[in-house]
Order: C-alpha cells, then structure tokens, then sequence
C-alpha cells in the first residue's frame, strides 16, 4: 500500500515538471494568462519550408508577396500573301517590267490679273470663297488686304483711303477691286471733341463722304469696284441699323458709277429674318453663320463670294472683247458686234395683229372692222357677233327643263 502511494507520487511529481518545461519551451502553444513578462500572440501555423516564414513577434517575420500574373506569350502569325488570279499576277507582272512614265512639270504661272479684296473680317471670309471660286483659273489671282475690326466709323485707328491707295502701289496687277466694310461700324464718329451717335444726320453724311473717298481713290485708278452690302445679324436691332447703313453707301456708290452688290436676301428666311441655316450657293442645306450670329462660316463665306463672282464674271468677259480700234488701256468697255458677224434672226412678236372671223380683209391687205355683206351662218353670228350661247337640244346637258 506505502509503495503504491509513493509511486502515485512520484508520476505526479514527473507529470508536473514535464509540464513546466514544455510551457517554457512551447510557451506559444500554453499561453499563460497570468505571467505579464511574457507576451501573448495567436495561434499560427507552422509551414517551416514555406518562403520568407517567421513567427510573428520575431524580428525575421516579413510578409508573404503575391504573385503577380504574367499573360501567354501572344503569338504572331507570319504574314502570308493572298493568293492571286492569274489575270491579277499578269497586270503585276507587267506593272512591274513597265516601268510607270513620270508625271510632266507644271510651271508656275504668274497670275496677271488680281482680285484685291479689302474690308472687314467678314470681307477676309469672302475673300476665301473667292479664292476657291477662282482656284483652278490659272491668270487670275485673290489676294486680301482686311483688318478683323476695320471700318469707316473710327478713321483713326483705319484710313483705308491711305490703306487701299498704298496697296495698289504695291500690286500694280489689280484689276478688280471688292470691297466690304460696314459690320463695325454702328459707333459713334467723333470730330474734334465732338461725338456724333449712329446713324444721326451729321453721322450719316460725314460717313457717306468717307464711302466717297475710298470710291475716288479707284476712280482715280479707273479700276472697277464691287461693294459689298453687310448681311443681317441675329440681334434684330443690329440689323435694322444694317439696314439702314446698306441703304445710304448703296445710294452712294451707285452714284460714283461702281456696283453694289445686295447679299441679304441669301441669309434671311421666307419672312425676311436672320437665318443660320440655308441652302450654299450649291442648293444644299448647310450652316451659313457662326453661333456668334456675326460672322460667315465657310459655306456662308462662300455663298457670300457666289453674289460677287456673278459681277466678276461679267466684268471679266467685257474685259476679255474690247471696242474695236479703240486703245487698251486695260479699263473695261462695252463690246460691240462686228461686221463679220451674222445679223440676229428677227425675234417673233408675243402677240401679232387681231382678224375678225366675221369680217373678209379688204383688197389692199389692211384689216377692215365694217360689214362686207358676206353670208354668215346663223350659229357663227349668234356665237361670235352677238355672244349668246346656242340654242339647247332635246336630250343635252345644256336644256335645262325639268323632266315631264
């Protein structure tokens, strides 16, 4: 019995210190609550093999790094030509024996007649309409002279009169001067210190002789002259001073003998108000106008341009046939038929001499209007002379009688 409780000792004496040193040595795995000198760290797996593997709480610990993903190789097919018919390998074959003639030089050719075009920044858009109206006549050549804010209101900061007479200097090849100014002009003029509103009567007559000045510095020249009207705006104040300033250097220019052309009515609707949109001097619907409401688009540049080429057009052809024996002297004059010339058929009335049908014409070819003494049909006489409808028939749409 002694020996038994002693063994029982003993084994429990052996338990506990085995236990002791497995918490010393595995304190990780037996956290001890109770001991504040050690301290506590959660459970972890143990993967000794894996990479960069630490116990947390050790110095050596670092983070697992993820694997990043790197796609396939992409794989390039070589390139394999397209099977060809035999008529297509022939035309290469030859292609490549023949070899292609080379293209011929063309020469520059020096235009000898310039269209100057000055004016505004609305004349610099016309000026590129007429540019490509003229891009593929060889002798003719646009070239602009514009200020962006140019006008006749502030002579000051633009003479044009000085502007356009040093051009002309310049290039002594114009022939044909457009001008367009008007757009910047609804401000005041001042003289001195005094300052004339838009529009007023000193306003409108120191303007018109400003308009005069810049028509004698061409007149002077004997260079034909195009003006060009402003077109309306989208504020309807603006164009209804437009208006007005169209109406006064119109009244002037064709007084100087110069031709003033009218673009308005290429850039208003059915009711004679701004439009953005229009047909192009093609026929086809397009935007005309800026969203400012102020200047041309290309299309609208263009349009714009279509007007002034109609007057061009013919200014170049009275150009091109002078007078005959009269001198050249490049100014542009009326051309007259020649001798060698086929006369003109003779035009046919629209509406020739009246003949009575109840009358006979007398003996010496004059129309008589009397009575010849002729038997006429009763019917033709009722019918022509008198004017009173037949007589109805049994049976007609014309007997009005009600059915018996």
């Amino acid at each position: 019995m002694k020996l038994r409780i002693s063994s029982l000792i003993l084994a429990t004496a052996l338990l506990v210190g085995a236990g002791e040193k497995a918490v010393a040595q595995f304190g990780w795995l037996f956290p001890t609550y109770n001991q504040p000198q050690q301290q506590y760290y959660p459970q972890q797996q143990y993967f000794p093999r894996a990479p960069g593997y630490a116990p947390r709480g050790s110095d050596e610990y670092q983070p697992r790094r993820s694997r990043s993903y790197a796609p396939p190789p992409r794989r390039i097919r070589a390139y394999v030509e397209p099977r060809r018919s035999p008529r297509s390998e022939a035309k290469a074959r030859a292609r490549r024996v023949v070899p292609a003639a080379p293209k011929p030089e063309v020469a520059e050719v020096d235009p000898n007649t310039h269209i100057a075009v000055f004016g505004d920044r609305l004349a610099d858009l016309v000026g590129e309409g007429l540019e490509e109206a003229y891009d593929e006549a060889d002798d003719i050549l646009v070239v602009s002279e514009t200020r962006p804010d140019g006008g006749l209101a502030d002579a000051v900061a633009h003479d044009w009169p000085k502007i356009i007479q040093e051009y002309l200097e310049t290039d002594k090849k114009v022939a044909f001067a457009v001008v367009m100014l008007g757009a910047n002009d609804r401000q005041a003029i001042r003289e001195d210190e005094v300052s004339h509103p838009p529009l007023s009567d000193l306003w409108t007559e120191i303007y018109g002789q400003r308009v005069e000045s810049v028509l004698r510095v061409f007149q002077e020249r004997r260079l034909p002259v195009i003006w060009v009207g402003a077109p309306p705006m989208r504020e309807e104040r603006v164009s209804a001073d437009l208006l007005v300033l169209n109406d006064l250097v119109r009244d002037r220019v064709q007084r100087a003998g110069a031709i003033f052309v009218d673009i308005w009515p290429g850039f208003v609707d059915n009711e004679n108000r701004y439009a953005a949109k229009g047909p192009d001097f093609e026929g086809q619907v397009t935007r005309l106008r800026t969203s400012g409401g102020a200047n041309f688009t290309a299309a609208g540049g263009r349009k714009a341009a279509h007007f002034v080429d109609q007057e061009l057009k013919q200014l170049l052809a009275a150009r091109e046939t002078p007078v005959s024996g009269a001198p050249s002297d490049g100014a542009v004059t009326v051309s007259l038929p020649t001798i060698n010339e086929p006369p003109k058929p003779r035009e046919r009335p629209l509406v020739g001499p009246v003949l009575p049908l109840t009358n006979a014409p007398s003996p010496g070819g004059a129309l008589t209007t009397g009575n010849t003494g002729l038997q006429v049909d009763p019917l033709v006489n009722r019918a022509f002379r008198e004017g009173l409808p037949a007589a109805p028939k049994p049976g007609r749409a014309d007997e009005f009688k009600p059915p018996s």
